[in-house]
């Protein structure tokens, strides 16, 4: 039977494993408007699209490089051979693989922003892409 002491005791463990989750998950998240101005802004700007290269070649922002976060040894190799002192700018097509991919970078060393929404939410608010 549980007494108040092992629910509390539980209740701080839950406490503290999602403080702990916070704490390293503290990426940047930035609106496809301050990510345009940004990249514009930034010198050492890369624009690192993660999605699959079917989907980078139905449109993508131009100038980005394509790696494939979905395939993780691929994405390992490519992001190994990154300059960490450029700043990367990443989107996928909604935002979840691009905010992994962020922290997995970030997690590596690397400056990372994500961007709010991915492709859907830059075309939505009617932004150019480029086909390959």
């Amino acid at each position: 039977m549980f007494n108040m002491k092992n629910i509390l005791l539980s209740l701080l463990s839950v406490i503290g494993l999602a403080s702990a989750c916070q704490a390293q998950d503290d990426i940047r998240v930035i609106t496809p408007a301050e990510y345009a101005a940004a990249v514009r802004a930034d010198s050492m700007a890369v624009i690192l699209d993660v999605r699959r290269a079917s989907e980078f070649a139905e449109g993508h922002i131009a100038d980005a490089v394509n790696i494939d976060v979905l395939d993780t040894a691929a994405f390992a190799a490519a992001v190994a051979k990154l300059d960490k002192a450029r700043t990367y700018y990443i989107y996928c097509r909604s935002g979840r693989r691009s905010h992994n991919a962020a922290v997995m970078m970030q997690n590596g060393g690397f400056k990372v922003f994500d961007m709010k929404g991915g492709i859907m939410l830059w075309k939505e608010e009617g932004r150019a892409t480029v086909c390959k």
